[in-house]
C-alpha cells in the first residue's frame, strides 16, 4: 500500500506540471517517489506499479477528453469516459512496461552512472514508442513540463524535446539515489565513489544547459517584420451552420482591420483553422471577396479551410488545408494536413476500425496530404502545422528543412471548452520554435493564440474564448538547427546504446531477476 502511495503521489506532483502549475523544480523531484517505489516492489508487482502510476498521472492530464466525446461526439457520458478509461489504460501500458523492464533487466546497483544512464534512457525510448506507435500520442511528455522555462529548454535545438525529458529524468534518479544513500546509513567508499561519478556527470550535464541556454537567451534578436495572429471564437456549435458564414468572414476581417489600422505595417496576419467554412478553392464571390480584402490591406492571410479531391476512382475526398493569399490578392498555395487525428479526422486502419463509426458519428473522413512545402508570399516561407500536427516534431522539421524561414499553428480547439487542453496544446508548440530556431505565430479558433520566440519566449498571448488579436516583430533569418540537421534519431540510438551497454556489462550479475542494491 505504501508503494501505491508514493507512486500516486509522484504521478498527481508531475500532472500538476501539465494542469497549470509551472514551478520549474517540481518535475525535477515528482519522480523521485515512484523511484522509490520502483525500487522496493517486488519485481513481479512491477508492471501494475508502473501501470498504476500512468493511471493516476494520465488520468488528471487528459480528462477533458471525456466531456469532448460526450459532446461532440454525440455519445452518452457513461460510454465516453469508458473510452477514456481505455485509452488512459493503453497510455499507462508504457511506465508499466518501464517498471518492470527496469527490474527485470537492469542491474541497479547503488550509484551506478551506467545504471543511471539506462534506466533514463529506457524511459525517454518508452516515450518515442508512445510517440509513433499506432500514429503517435506525445501528449504530456516529460519534456513538455518545462516549457515555461525558457532557460533550460534551449538544448532542444540539438536533442529536441526528448533530450529535455531526459535531463529530468537523469535528475530525479540522481537525487533519489543521493537521498537513498544517506537515508540508509550505508555510506561505503564504493559507493561514495559511485555516487561521486554520477553526480559529476549530472553537474557537467546541469552546466551545460545552464551555460547553453543563458549563451542562447543573450543572443535572441529584436524582430523586424509585423505578424498578427486573429482569434475569431466561434463556438463550435455555430462554426458550420450556413447562416452564421458572413459574420464568421466579417468578424475575420473586421479584427484584421483593426490589426492593421493600428500597424500600418503589418505582413502577414494568420487566421485559425476551418476560419473560412466554405471551399475557397470553387470559384465565387466568396473567394473574392478574401482575396480583394488582402489586396485592399496589401497583406499576406494565411487561414485555414476545407478542400476536396476526386481520387482516381472518381470518389469525392475531403482534406484539412490552409490557404495563402498575398498582398496583391493573388493565391499563393495550399498546404494540406499530413497527420491527421485519429478517430477524430479519419477512422484508422480500415475495416478493423470502420464497426467503430457507428459509436463516433462525428468521425471524419479526411485524406491526408502529401505536400510538405512552404508556402509562400514573400518574404515569408511559412512552414504550416494545422491543430494536431504541433505536437510533432518531425513535422515542422521537415517544413524547416524544405526551407521555411517562419512557423504556423491554425487550430481549433473549441472541442476543448474552458479546460488544460487549449494551453496543453499550446505548450508543445513552444518546442517546436526552440528546436527550429523559427519565429512561430499560433492563431487558434478560441484560443491559446500566441507569439513564440526561436528562445521559446511567449511574446504575445490570448485568453480563452475572448475575440481578438495579437501582434508581433518577428524575424526570418535563422540557420537550421543541429535537430532540423539530424533530428532526435540519434539521440534515441544514443539512449539505446547506454541500455545495452548497462544490461550487457551487468547481465551476469543479475541473480533470480532481481535488481542488486536493494
Amino acid at each position: 500500500m505504501a508503494n501505491l502511495f508514493l507512486a500516486a503521489f509522484s504521478a498527481l506532483a508531475l500532472a500538476s506540471a501539465f494542469l497549470g502549475q509551472h514551478a520549474w523544480p517540481v518535475p525535477f523531484v515528482a519522480l523521485i517517489p515512484f523511484l522509490h517505489a520502483t525500487y522496493r516492489v517486488e519485481k513481479r508487482d512491477s508492471f501494475r506499479l508502473g501501470f498504476f502510476w500512468g493511471a493516476f498521472f494520465f488520468g488528471p492530464v487528459l480528462w477533458w477528453i471525456a466531456p469532448t466525446i460526450a459532446n461532440y461526439g454525440r455519445l452518452p457520458m457513461p460510454a465516453a469516459w469508458a473510452i477514456f478509461a481505455l485509452l488512459v489504460c493503453y497510455l499507462a501500458l508504457f511506465p508499466g512496461l518501464w517498471a518492470w523492464l527496469t527490474r527485470s533487466f537492469i542491474a541497479f546497483k547503488p550509484g551506478s552512472l551506467t545504471a543511471m544512464l539506462a534506466i533514463s534512457s529506457l524511459w525517454i525510448l518508452l516515450e518515442a514508442l508512445r510517440g509513433s506507435f499506432l500514429s503517435g500520442f506525445p501528449w504530456a511528455a516529460l519534456g513538455y513540463s518545462l516549457s515555461h522555462s525558457p532557460w533550460l529548454i534551449q538544448t532542444a535545438d540539438l536533442w529536441g524535446h526528448y533530450g529535455i525529458g531526459f535531463i529530468v529524468f537523469f535528475s530525479n534518479i540522481v537525487l533519489w539515489r543521493l537521498f537513498l544513500l544517506f537515508q540508509k546509513g550505508d555510506v561505503t567508499r564504493e559507493r561514495i565513489g559511485m555516487v561521486s561519478l554520477s553526480l559529476a556527470f549530472w553537474g557537467v550535464l546541469m552546466t551545460f544547459v545552464f551555460i547553453y541556454g543563458d549563451h542562447m537567451l543573450s543572443i535572441a534578436k529584436e524582430g523586424r517584420i509585423r505578424v498578427a495572429a486573429i482569434q475569431g471564437s466561434f463556438d463550435q456549435s455555430i462554426k458550420w451552420n450556413p447562416q452564421y458564414r458572413h459574420a464568421t468572414i466579417e468578424r475575420y476581417k473586421r479584427l484584421t482591420q483593426e490589426a492593421k489600422s493600428r500597424f500600418p505595417a503589418l505582413g502577414l496576419v494568420v487566421w485559425p483553422e476551418t476560419a473560412m467554412p466554405f471551399y475557397f478553392q470553387e470559384q465565387g464571390h466568396l473567394r473574392q471577396e478574401i482575396m480583394g480584402f488582402a489586396k485592399e490591406l496589401e497583406i499576406s492571410i494565411l487561414f485555414g479551410g476545407p478542400s476536396y479531391f476526386y481520387d482516381p476512382g472518381g470518389h469525392l475526398r475531403y482534406r484539412n488545408s490552409a490557404f495563402i493569399v498575398g498582398p496583391d490578392g493573388s493565391f499563393r498555395g495550399r498546404y494540406d494536413k499530413q497527420h491527421l487525428v485519429p478517430f477524430g479526422e479519419y477512422m484508422p486502419w480500415g475495416r478493423l476500425t470502420a464497426w467503430a463509426r457507428d459509436f463516433l458519428p462525428t468521425a471524419g473522413d479526411f485524406v491526408a496530404g502529401t505536400n510538405s512545402r512552404p508556402l509562400v508570399s514573400k518574404p515569408f516561407k511559412i512552414g504550416v502545422m494545422i491543430c494536431f500536427e504541433s505536437i510533432f516534431p518531425a513535422i515542422s522539421r521537415k517544413e524547416v528543412l524544405a526551407g521555411a524561414n517562419i512557423l504556423t499553428v491554425i487550430t481549433n480547439d473549441a472541442w476543448f471548452g474552458r479546460t488544460a487542453a487549449p494551453y496543453q496544446h499550446a505548450d508543445m508548440a513552444i518546442f517546436r520554435a526552440v528546436e527550429t530556431r523559427r519565429w512561430l505565430v499560433r492563431a487558434a479558433n478560441t484560443g491559446v493564440s500566441r507569439i513564440i520566440s526561436p528562445q521559446g519566449r511567449i511574446s504575445a498571448s490570448t485568453d480563452l474564448f475572448k475575440p481578438c488579436y495579437i501582434t508581433g516583430l518577428v524575424d526570418i533569418d535563422y540557420g537550421i538547427t543541429p535537430f532540423v540537421r539530424y533530428g532526435a534519431h540519434w539521440f534515441l540510438a544514443l539512449n539505446l546504446l547506454f541500455v545495452l551497454i548497462n544490461y550487457f556489462i551487468t547481465s551476469s550479475n543479475i541473480t533470480k531477476g532481481d535488481i542488486h542494491g536493494r
